[in-house]
């Protein structure tokens, strides 16, 4: 039926189907155009804002006389990061889910795998630091990995 409550014949439905994909394929068309279009400042700002917000809180419980103000610090800067990714998300006007299809020339585990990264490498700080050498490995690895992909989004544009 249509909206009017009458019934479709079948061209009806095949045109509208056609309409609908043609909607959605301009849709993510335009997303994708938006998403190259961000500012890689917004990568390189959050990686920034990672790194130095866990090592401020890495620090906060190895240097208890300056504690409060390093968490102070911290959660400024965690809600900087925040904030930054927000923004970038909602650069374009759609938020999309993580894509499987990493570009030409990159397998798609690129996607999935890499970003655990940074959580293995900081893991043996962790056994050997304690939680405080776990945040500031785990800030600075995460941080890193966001300044790279900047710099690789970048050379690809």
């Amino acid at each position: 039926m249509d909206s009017t409550g009458e019934p479709m014949d079948a061209r009806q439905a095949r045109e509208a189907l056609a309409a609908a994909r043609a909607a959605r394929t301009a849709a993510r068309e335009a997303g994708e155009a938006n998403e190259r279009n961000r500012p890689r400042g917004y990568a390189i700002g959050q990686g920034l804002t990672l790194a130095a917000g866990f090592t401020a809180l890495g620090m906060a419980d190895l240097e208890p006389q300056w504690g409060i103000w390093l968490t102070i610090v911290a959660l400024v800067l965690l809600t900087g990061f925040f904030v930054l990714v927000w923004l970038g998300a909602h650069h374009g006007g759609v938020t999309r889910w993580i894509r499987r299809d990493c570009g030409p020339g990159r397998p798609a585990w690129h996607a999935w795998v890499v970003p655990f990264i940074p959580l293995a490498i900081s893991l043996p700080a962790a056994i050997v630091y304690g939680t405080p050498g776990w945040l500031v490995a785990f800030g600075l690895t995460h941080g890193a990995d966001h300044i790279l992909r900047a710099t690789r989004q970048a050379d690809t544009a």
